[in-house]
């Protein structure tokens, strides 16, 4: 499914409507769109048996993953959201850790996939790609239905005001103001070269 900003400053503004609702949960959960659509891609693709007609277009997806899922959405949680809910929300304290390390197996797997297209062993490109398919869908799921529920229910308002005032800072600092808008165009794009228009099923 495709994402859009439209979309993301809906969410965003629910959580106004909403009590429980906080800001910071609320991108992350957008930013698990972009992923999910991201993902199902490469999932298909896997699926499909076509990795060896789309080497290049699964390089570039594993190279926005490692920047987009690892180095952006990962680190926003590990930087300012978990410490803050560690803190506030303590009965999570232990599954943020694992969640956490959850976090470098992905990594490890994205590293490896894009080793394993770098060096054309594409039966273990599709083996990596596989698991961090369903890697990343058991994760996205618990943190969804499990951890970001007692975040909301637990995080201080002025503290969720704080953490998004992080996640603003670091965003346009290393990324760029318009991040999340290239983020929607890649997601877009990727889609529709390697699945064509239209495609909707997602992984969760």
């Amino acid at each position: 499914m495709k994402a859009t900003s439209a979309e993301a400053k809906q969410l965003i503004s629910r959580q106004y409507l909403v009590s429980n609702m906080r800001i910071s949960v609320t991108l992350l959960q957008y930013d698990h769109g972009i992923v999910r659509q991201v993902l199902d891609v490469v999932g298909e693709v896997c699926r499909t048996r076509r990795v060896d007609r789309h080497v290049l277009e699964l390089k570039e997806t594993m190279v926005f993953m490692e920047r987009f899922l690892d180095r952006f959405h990962h680190a926003k949680e590990e930087k300012f959201l978990f410490p803050a809910a560690a803190e506030e929300c303590p009965k999570l304290a232990d599954t943020l850790a694992r969640l956490k390390k959850e976090h470098a197996q992905a990594r490890r797997m994205m590293k490896a996939a894009l080793k394993a297209l770098d060096e054309g062993d594409l039966e273990k490109a599709e083996k990596e790609m596989r698991r961090l398919v369903d890697h990343m869908t058991v994760h996205i799921t618990e943190e969804e239905n499990q951890v970001f529920p007692v975040i909301e229910a637990g995080l201080l308002l002025e503290t969720d005001a704080k953490v998004h005032a992080h996640y603003e800072r670091f965003t346009e600092k290393d990324f760029g103001r318009n991040y999340y808008q290239a983020s929607e165009t890649f997601a877009n794009d990727i889609q529709e070269r390697l699945l064509g228009p239209g495609h909707i099923k997602g992984i969760v």
